[in-house]
């Protein structure tokens, strides 16, 4: 998979993707991460790339010139299965979302700031618009972040134990079940029985039966989508 990623602060970028799960995906090939600097693109003098907006009000708007062109260069390239704005109101970030965009190839994502982006980006070339929650950042950098986390850790080969993913919360509309290590008690609080039972069958039907009554406690939402 290769991932590119469109913004005007790349720094923000190198810390998330230069540690832990998503710097061992990379080292082994799994997936390709590429930081393009839209200001590169400007063809501006003083390499701007907002200007006021058209109606007045406050907050500038990000023009349309160097994210068509650094777009279009990309795609010149090569096809991508999808170009992902992120912003407030995009649809929600799901793990739906996450397994589905986990078996494209190519993708492009672009982080606003200021107001948004000139509203002609968004209908030529943009495919797809995601949030990561119902409230705003300064920019799109931090959720294009949590964005990539989620899909990346889904690739096959970048977990250690890929059946981990698969008991993830939200993987069945359910919150995953308590989990325990050692040791077996801890300020007077005992592992369940059933987990040092070493009855499989058993074992998965409590995780099931606590996986439900989790939801039903915090997320009675997942169960009436």
């Amino acid at each position: 998979m290769r991932i590119d990623i469109l913004t005007i602060l790349p720094q923000l970028l190198d810390g998330p993707f230069r540690d832990s799960i998503m710097k061992r995906a990379q080292e082994k090939g799994l997936v390709e991460i590429h930081l393009h600097n839209i200001r590169d693109y400007s063809t501006h003098k003083q390499k701007s790339v907002d200007d006021y907006q058209y109606g007045g009000g406050a907050g500038m708007v990000m023009t349309i010139q160097p994210i068509a062109d650094c777009i279009e260069k990309l795609k010149a390239e090569r096809p991508y299965d999808e170009i992902i704005y992120m912003t407030p109101d995009g649809e929600l970030l799901k793990q739906t979302v996450c397994n589905e965009l986990s078996l494209k190839q190519n993708l492009i994502i672009l982080c606003g700031h200021y107001k948004g982006v000139d509203q002609r980006v968004r209908d030529l070339f943009i495919t797809r618009e995601i949030s990561i929650g119902s409230y705003v950042l300064s920019g799109g950098e931090l959720g294009a972040a949590v964005l990539v986390d989620s899909i990346v850790r889904l690739l096959p080969g970048v977990l250690s134990d890929e059946t981990s993913a698969l008991t993830d919360s939200f993987q069945d509309n359910l919150l995953a079940p308590p989990v325990y290590t050692r040791p077996e008690e801890y300020k007077g609080l005992k592992v369940p029985d059933i987990l040092l039972s070493g009855h499989t069958e058993k074992i998965d039907e409590w995780r099931a039966e606590q996986s439900l009554k989790r939801t039903q406690e915090r997320r009675p939402d997942l169960l009436r989508d």
